[in-house]
């Protein structure tokens, strides 16, 4: 006797969506106000971009040993950076839908 499991439905979120999207408007304004200090190098143009890239920054940091840096001229760096911050927004909008819903259908299916 064979058992067919039930077919999975992809893993979307709209939650994790949404703040994913967020966050690469963060990226997009904290690089409009990069390019529009045009002090490029400095450390006062590249700190909105630091902050929002915080994630990313303590994750090669502790990666490198201490040996990263980035700077808003390095668009490659920026870049891989909004990537790694959207795909963390993103799994963390999905865990807390997941939880969301979990705890919906437990409280409905009585």
């Amino acid at each position: 006797m064979s058992h067919k499991a039930a077919p999975r439905r992809p893993v979307l979120s709209l939650l994790g969506a949404a703040l994913a999207a967020l966050y690469l408007a963060a990226f997009g304004a904290g690089y409009v106000i990069y390019i529009h200090l045009q002090n490029i190098g400095q450390w006062l143009p590249d700190l909105t971009l630091l902050l929002i890239a915080l994630p990313f920054t303590w994750t090669m940091n502790a990666l490198t040993n201490g040996a990263f840096s980035m700077t808003g001229d390095e668009t490659g760096k920026v870049i891989t950076a909004a990537l790694f911050c959207c795909a963390l927004a993103y799994l963390a909008g999905a865990i807390v839908e997941w939880i969301l819903r979990r705890l919906w259908r437990l409280a409905t299916s009585r």
